[in-house]
């Protein structure tokens, strides 16, 4: 007693939360304990005091310890040994164990209790502690995650636990079978979903950038994959429109890998494709996986080339065996980041005057201006009349789970409604989902995963007659009508706009409409059989459909006593996708020592077909009436159309580490798809990677305590790409405009319409990958990632090389090839300071995107690039800008004089038109003349090279931040038509073009707009593409803000409510750019073909909520 008074005296000063937080890492095997005592002194700085003879009784450890508590690792050291521990200060002093006699009162009611304890991915956990709640009895597992407790009660409880794993409760039966523990939240990354399995993120050597709950849940971003962005390293996500059903961003896996067949990635949720996995409720999802490298990806072989998202979702939840109810609900406002401004009707008749001199007096310029004629001379702000300020948004999830010792189960049920900006035009998303995995026998299982899902989506339409029958055109309208046309007349009449018939008002507030609902089916059903310890076999069985109607009517429209538009139409059409797969797989792990190996086989068949119909009807002559059987019969029409292929595999995987220090892994797929023919329907895709993790050398683990993580690793495999059409090798006989006249009836015909090549084969893509990865100070971490990837044999329709004149179109061949090379770069950090805890992270991915070949295609230009002559060209990126380099604007007519002849492109030159560059002729040099042949050139590129996000979170007491920041650089963009043209096809002039254009009185040659001019759909000299209109397109945007306060949990300890938290969120809410105001970059950057905003486009949304989170 008197020592450890001493001792509490000499160490009174130490700060004893301080001295908790030394991290200690262990990995032992049959180590004498006097040593595993040594090893904590050296990383805790803990002394130890105890007598030699102490450990002569003692017996050898074998742990390992993962950033624990020196508690935890004493704990754990102490298990079954004859010796307690007593911390006092910062020193531990050891004494011998005095042994509690048994209580023989209840021998006589007591069982042996056997069982087996398993991680997350179904490995036995050594060293697992199993306690009898209540008592002192207490284990641990052996090697193999066995345990085995004597005489415990037949009515107790086993509190099974780990480091790092949630803690379990089970009920004690003599027999407990496999009993697998599930990671905390604080360990969650630390496994990384992968193809048919979870691995390990300390052994994983593939490339795979992952989310978890957390990052998804509560976000109020309509689609799934807008939660995404900013967040995974080498993911592009690119949000081209704001509407309400349409608003998904593009996803691009370390760049674009082919400017032939399709280039979006594999998605699977569940394991299994899905019709539209951005309409999964993201409170429904526990983690996304994105799978980067040929090692990674190449167990999907033919379609893992752009790269594989898995997608899991949530099952029973808990440790209780207790029911866990779950509500999340938000509602608030949207509206558009920003509108373009147009100027008012003054204005644009005193600019017109500019282009067209006397087209207004000064008199009707004055009535524009003073407002006292307004159904002649209006000043109509057609943004205004059209879109709305703020539409509402609002979404709930409610889930019921357990999770029992035989049993799993969630059932969630969802509801999403967003309203548009624009009037009719809204979508509602309702989601059920089941998920339960049931133990039928102690070795076998059954995991059925059951969702349904509806989307309504309606959308306004313009009435009959007009030159287009979608919202989005009639969105276009608004940006091209200028402000001179009336919008309804004193009478009450509707004004007739440019063409005489309507203005964007009337084209929205009518009787047309669209309507489209889907239905969304999936059934997934999974049997896991293990015969054996260590061996799996699982069949997995699925079937997906969704079903699609949809209604187009465009109706009549009274606009005066003398114009009616109609009659009306109404086209209705059906969709019907199905999908099934039959999967088996065989799966063996085993640990034998230090060697750690395992062996994945299996084999899938996939089919897919769908079925198209659609039938229409002119002729209505009242909007009352929308069937098709009340529209004019002779004015009917239908079509139909089905498709089907499938998909037949063979692959296998194996891994191998020793003393997880040593990894190495290889697949291979063999892959056979009925899109190529019988001689090449089938290709082998084999994969390989290896990884060092240094840190676990004993020349760095037992000398630099702070090195938590060192690893390098590589890969190198190939991939294929199948994503073209379904008949694309056979001679099709096509209907589509093949009738024919035979005496004075139209008969059906048939016609072979193009070329097609017999032998086509895969395209490929090989991928090689060196990367490194490291954590410092258990809270620092970092990876970099260098990839190199070559696509090959690019099934492309080499149109550009066939001359026109042989009357057929020509079929894919296998022409061309592709580089993506680049970098991938990840930094984490995390912290506690009193009570605030911190964490910050940022991603930096660089794409170099490079043609390389066009085969058939390459055809040398007159300017010395090879390749089609408009966007695709060898040594440059795809989705490339090409045309002439501006020099300013002329200022006078001696500068056009002086300057390079431009009669080529420019017959008659005027002050104020754009100056192009002479950059070469026909011996390659400037001739002193620019025309089309020799003068144009690579101008940008509308793929992003840089893409970074960054991702703050902050926890203070009961309250919670979270900031998603995300960005792209170096990307070029363009405005045209209605968006970037003043009066162009009889369209306004934005408020930029108006303050920066050239003029009489301003003759800048540097000016932001060419001399006024009126613009046809054939365009002019000053809408040749050019670097003149060429944008930065580079961007910063907030993307996500949420601060939540949890209640305390005082204020309902009685009522069963486990936790309440209330939060305020807003997604887009700040966007850095260099556009012109109310146009969005975003829109413009595209991912495999140049994109050029012409007005029809849907703002982006920025929304603002309110939410909460009840758990029960």
């Amino acid at each position: 007693m008197k020592l450890i008074v001493l001792l509490l005296f000499l160490n009174c000063i130490q700060a004893n939360a301080a001295l908790y937080a030394q991290k200690i890492n262990l990995s032992e095997r049959n180590t004498p304990l006097n040593e595993v005592l040594k090893k904590i002194k050296k990383q805790s700085n803990y002394s130890f005091f105890y007598k030699d003879q102490l450990f002569q009784n003692s017996h050898p450890i074998t742990l390992t310890l993962k950033d624990a508590t020196i508690k935890e690792a004493l704990d754990r050291c102490f298990i079954n040994q004859p010796i307690t521990y007593t911390l006092v200060g910062q020193t531990i002093v050891l004494k011998k164990k005095v042994e509690t006699p048994f209580n023989t009162e209840d021998q006589t009611s007591t069982i042996d209790v056997r069982g087996k304890v398993l991680d997350e991915t179904n490995q036995p956990l050594l060293g697992a502690t199993v306690k009898v709640k209540g008592t002192t009895q207490i284990t641990s597992t052996n090697t193999k995650g066995e345990f085995i407790l004597k005489n415990v009660a037949n009515d107790a409880t086993l509190i099974i636990s780990y480091i790092g794993y949630l803690p379990k409760e089970v009920a004690a039966t003599q027999n407990m079978g496999d009993i697998q523990l599930a990671l905390s939240a604080a360990k969650l990354g630390e496994v990384l979903i992968v193809g048919y399995g979870t691995q390990k993120k300390a052994n994983l050597i593939g490339s795979v950038a992952q989310i978890s709950a957390k990052d998804i849940n509560n976000r109020t971003a309509p689609s799934l994959s807008n939660v995404l962005t900013g967040q995974l390293s080498g993911v592009t996500l690119i949000q081209r429109s704001g509407q309400p059903g349409n608003d998904a961003s593009n996803i691009q896996i370390r760049g674009v890998g082919s400017f032939g067949a399709t280039t979006t990635p594999l998605i699977l949720v569940d394991g299994i494709p899905v019709n539209s996995f951005n309409d999964i409720d993201a409170n429904d999802v526990s983690s996304i996986s994105v799978l980067k490298d040929a090692s990674t990806a190449a167990i999907y072989g033919s379609r893992g080339a752009n790269g594989v998202v898995l997608i899991t979702t949530k099952t029973g939840q808990g440790t209780d065996e207790k029911l866990h109810i779950n509500y999340s609900g938000y509602v608030g406002i949207q509206k558009p980041t920003a509108y373009p401004k147009f100027v008012n009707s003054a204005d644009y008749a005193r600019l017109l005057n500019e282009a067209v001199p006397n087209s207004y007096s000064p008199e009707q310029i004055e009535k524009f201006r003073n407002g006292s004629d307004p159904d002649n001379y209006p000043n109509t702000n057609w943004i205004d009349l059209a879109y709305k300020k703020s539409a509402i948004q609002t979404g709930h999830n409610l889930s019921i789970s357990n999770n029992t010792k035989n049993t799993q189960y969630l059932l969630s049920f969802g509801y999403m409604y967003q309203n548009g900006i624009v009037i009719k035009n809204d979508y509602t998303r309702y989601n059920v989902r089941f998920n339960m995995t049931n133990k039928i026998l102690p070795n076998l299982s059954l995991t059925s995963r059951i969702s349904g899902a509806q989307y309504l989506d309606n959308q306004s339409a313009p009435p009959a007659t007009l030159d287009w029958n979608d919202m989005l055109t009639n969105i276009g309208q608004v940006i091209r009508v200028p402000s001179i046309y009336p919008n309804i007349l004193s009478n009450g009449d509707y004004g007739l706009g440019v063409v005489g018939k309507g203005t964007p008002y009337s084209y929205f507030n009518n009787d047309s409409f669209y309507k489209k609902k889907q239905t969304d089916l999936l059934i997934n059903e999974r049997l896991d059989y293990t015969p054996i310890p260590d061996l799996k076999i699982s069949l997995i069985a699925a079937y997906t459909q969704l079903n699609e109607n949809s209604q187009r009517f465009l109706a009549n429209q009274r606009l005066n006593n003398l114009v009616t538009i109609g009659p009306g139409s109404l086209t209705q059409g059906n969709v019907q996708n199905n999908y099934k797969t039959l999967q088996q797989l065989v799966e063996y792990k085993k640990s034998l020592q230090q060697h750690q190996f395992g062996i994945l086989a299996g084999h899938t068949y996939e089919y897919t077909g769908s079925n198209t119909f659609i039938a229409s009807r002119g002729g209505y002559s009242t909007n009352t009436l929308t069937q098709l059987n009340a529209g004019d019969a002779s004015t009917q029409s239908n079509s139909g159309t089905g498709a089907e292929f499938a998909l037949d595999s063979y692959f296998g995987r194996l891994n191998y580490n020793f003393a997880n220090k040593y990894l190495i892994e290889g697949t291979v797929r063999y892959d056979g798809s009925s899109r190529f023919p019988q001689n090449n329907k089938y290709a082998t895709f084999p994969a390989v990677a290896a990884g060092w993790r240094i840190s676990q050398e004993k020349f760095l683990k037992d000398k630099f305590n702070w090195l938590n993580e060192l690893k390098i690793k590589a890969s190198y495999g190939v991939l294929g790409n199948q994503n073209i059409g379904n008949y694309t090798y056979q001679n099709v006989l096509e209907t589509k405009d093949s009738n024919y006249p035979f005496g004075n009836t139209i008969s059906t015909g048939v016609a072979n319409k193009t070329l097609v090549n017999p032998n086509i084969h895969w395209e490929s893509t090989r991928t090689k990958d060196i990367g490194l990865e490291t954590t410092i100070f258990n809270n620092l971490s970092f990876t970099a990632t260098y990839f190199d990837r070559y696509t090959y044999d690019i099934l492309v329709a080499p149109a550009g090389s066939v001359s026109k004149v042989l009357g057929f179109d020509v079929g894919i061949e296998n022409s061309g090839k592709l580089s993506n090379k680049g970098w991938e770069f990840s930094l984490s950090y995390k912290n506690n300071i009193g009570a605030l805890s911190y964490n910050v992270s940022g991603n930096l991915s660089i794409i170099n995107n490079k043609v390389l070949d066009l085969g058939v295609g390459n055809i040398l230009q007159p300017n010395g690039l090879t390749g089609n002559g408009s966007d695709i060209f060898i040594g440059y990126p795809i989705g490339l800008y090409y045309g002439y380099q501006a020099d300013g604007l002329f200022t006078d007519a001696a500068d056009i004089a002086r300057y390079a002849n431009q009669t080529a492109i420019n017959p008659v030159a005027k002050p104020g038109d754009i100056r192009y560059k002479d950059i070469s002729g026909p011996n390659g040099v400037p001739d002193g003349k620019v025309d089309p042949a020799y003068d144009r050139t690579y101008l940008g590129s509308s793929i992003p090279k840089y893409n970074y996000g960054i991702n703050i979170g902050l926890n203070y007491k009961n309250f919670d931040l979270a900031i998603v920041g995300q960005g792209v650089a170096k990307v070029s963009g363009i405005l045209n038509d209605y968006a970037g043209y003043a009066f162009y096809n009889n369209g306004s002039i934005q408020q930029y073009m108006a303050d920066n254009h050239w003029s009489a009185n301003n003759p800048d040659p540097n000016a932001k707009y060419p001399r006024l001019e009126v613009i046809s759909n054939s365009g002019t000299p000053n809408t040749l593409p050019s670097s003149f209109y060429l944008l930065n397109a580079s961007y910063f945007k907030i993307r996500s803000i949420q601060l939540g306060y949890s209640l305390p949990s005082s204020l309902f300890a009685k009522s069963g409510i486990k936790g309440i938290r209330i939060n305020v969120s807003s997604q887009n809410p700040l966007s850095f750019n260099k556009y012109p105001k109310g146009w969005d970059p975003e829109t413009n950057t595209e991912d495999n073909k140049v994109t050029k905003v012409r007005g029809n486009y849907y703002p982006i949304l920025t929304n603002y909520t309110l939410g909460i989170n009840v758990n029960l």
